[in-house]
């Protein structure tokens, strides 16, 4: 499996227009499904921006207030 840095929330932020938390979100969430991690109590019924974008990372889901055309990861999605 490729190794997705962390650090990827820094540059999608801003290219997508989210705030920094839910890009975190993002790619916590992602890295997590793909490693097959469960999601944590507070990911899955948690209300803040972290917890929405870890979410959308998690189960696939795409932003529609996103300014972006494919929202996350575009290598990740086969």
């Amino acid at each position: 499996m490729k190794e997705m840095p962390k650090e990827k929330f820094k540059v999608l932020a801003p290219v997508y227009g989210w705030s920094p938390e839910y890009a975190k979100g993002i790619v916590d969430g992602e890295i997590s499904r793909l490693r097959g991690k469960k999601p944590s109590e507070h990911a899955l019924i948690g209300i803040d921006e972290y917890s929405l974008g870890f979410r959308a990372g998690y189960f696939e889901r795409q932003n529609p207030a996103s300014t972006g055309d494919l929202p996350g990861f575009p290598a990740a999605r086969r």
